[in-house]
């Protein structure tokens, strides 16, 4: 009967969530502008500026995947896409078990498997995303020699044990730090993203009611970590989406109000995360989001909503302020983790997906466990557009002759006669859609998720083309228009 019953929850469950599906994905009233090409964030490393994070697989915390397995394969999968970044979450817990490491007098064997981890990328061209240190979530908690201000929850009693620990991971993987030293690779390669800790709003352990202490944490570990970097970029809050991320986002903000534990009350002195944050970072699964919150919770909505409060604490705390933040990027998220929504139609999701993120400004998207279709799908995507910037929601500018449809477009330059490329689909449920593109060359190529090029003739400067609908997820196309395809 408890098999029955648990399968029976199973299966309404999948069905539930087989039907959650945004009914709209609006686009962004005020995108944020591209990144400036110039900009040398990252201090210059190869591959840094692409807006394409791998996030494959699983992890154990110290460089491997769960149960100790290899990365390797994960790795391969990011370069076979056409990927320049990867993601690994390292687990206090696990690196430092019985108490601080002293790696002058030894190299214990979870740092061993880190540095094979970071060795690994650097042999594909792979910047990391390190997400560390991560205190709470799959970590389960601080290691039990540094205690807890609160019994369950993440906040450690001896708070500069992790601050410590956070500036050894810097000083050992950051460009010329000592693996890269150890390794001739000097300082051109190395880790220069530090998210710092996952969902601690509210996954498993976690800083619920501890904001303000999240907000010391990360001034510290941000002044350990630059010490030994003044390039690296601070990530936070890893947040995941829904409201109640937004109302933690905020107390972390809030340096006056003091949200944290009777130790951190105690102390007496205020902190926030804006000051020190470089990146806001922010999680989103679409389908997922939707089915929880009783409501579309698309990345738009999920980035306007954590942008808003960032906004809008800029100058409320006296002595905390801090300039418009300009880059957010989604750490993490597929559509329904699950894999409910069949792989072909998650193939076209990504490519949805992928364009209304980077319209909205948005400089960096998370491609996560992609099943093969959709890997191919992101692999095509990349290929055309390696540098996705500007986005621009073009759906105006079609000439809609049948059904309904949504346009982007990617101007190759200011310049009037450069070309571009559209990512046009049919709206999801209105059947097949036939639309007219103004157009710039004499001739176009048509990219599908599959990677097919059609070369199609132009004529009096518009383009025709018919686009499939489907009822939860129509395939977007590629439209090329230049003269040198």
């Amino acid at each position: 009967m408890v098999v029955l019953l648990v399968t029976g929850l199973f299966v309404a469950l999948w069905l539930l969530l087989a039907g959650s599906v945004p009914e709209s994905y609006p686009t962004v009233d005020n995108p944020l502008p591209p990144p400036d090409p110039s900009s040398a964030m990252g201090g210059g490393l190869d591959g840094f500026a692409s807006p394409y994070i791998g996030h494959t697989g699983s992890w154990d915390g110290k460089g491997g995947a769960m149960f100790g397995a290899s990365k390797n394969g994960d790795l391969d999968i990011e370069v076979a896409m056409g990927l320049r970044w990867t993601f690994m979450c390292v687990y206090w817990k696990e690196m430092e078990p019985t108490g601080p490491v002293n790696l002058s007098e030894g190299v214990p064997s979870a740092w061993k498997s880190l540095d094979n981890f970071v060795m690994e990328a650097k042999m594909r061209k792979l910047n990391i995303l390190m997400q560390a240190p991560v205190v709470g979530g799959n970590a389960g908690g601080p290691p039990e020699w540094a205690g807890r201000r609160q019994s369950g929850k993440s906040a450690p009693k001896n708070m500069e044990a992790l601050v410590a620990f956070a500036g050894r991971l810097a000083e050992r993987y950051c460009p010329g730090g000592t693996l890269a030293t150890r390794e001739g690779w000097g300082a051109n390669y190395g880790v220069r993203a530090w998210e710092l800790d996952n969902e601690p709003e509210s996954y498993l352990t976690h800083w619920k009611d501890q904001a303000a202490d999240y907000a010391e944490f990360v001034t510290k570990a941000a002044v350990q970590i630059k010490n030994n970097d003044p390039h690296a970029l601070i990530l936070t809050p890893a947040s995941a989406a829904g409201e109640h991320g937004i109302d933690w986002i905020r107390q972390s903000l809030d340096a006056e109000a003091r949200h944290g534990s009777p130790d951190f009350r105690t102390a007496g002195q205020g902190y926030s995360i804006g000051p020190v944050t470089d990146v806001v970072s922010f999680h989103n699964y679409e389908g997922l989001d939707t089915f929880f919150s009783g409501g579309d919770l698309t990345v738009t909505h999920a980035f306007q909503k954590v942008r808003s409060v960032f906004e809008s604490w800029g100058n409320r705390s006296p002595g905390f302020e801090y300039p418009r933040k300009l880059d957010y990027w989604h750490t993490e998220g597929n559509f329904d983790f699950f894999g409910v929504l069949s792989e072909k139609r998650r193939a076209a999701w990504r490519f949805q997906f992928l364009t209304r993120a980077f319209a909205a400004g948005i400089r960096k998207v998370t491609i996560m466990d992609a099943k093969p279709m959709e890997q191919t799908a992101v692999k095509n995507y990349i290929r055309v557009l390696p540098n996705p910037f500007p986005m621009i929601a073009a759906t105006d500018d079609l000439k809609i002759l049948k059904g309904k449809a949504e346009a982007f477009r990617h101007p190759h330059s200011s310049k009037p006669d450069a070309g571009q490329v559209w990512v046009v689909w049919a709206i999801a449920d209105t059947g097949d859609a036939v639309v007219e593109l103004p157009w710039i060359s004499d001739q176009a190529t048509l990219v599908t998720l599959t990677g097919k090029r059609t070369q199609l003739n132009v004529e009096n400067n518009r383009l025709q083309i018919r686009l499939r609908g489907d009822g939860k997820m129509p395939a977007p196309v590629l439209v090329i228009d230049r003269t040198n395809e």
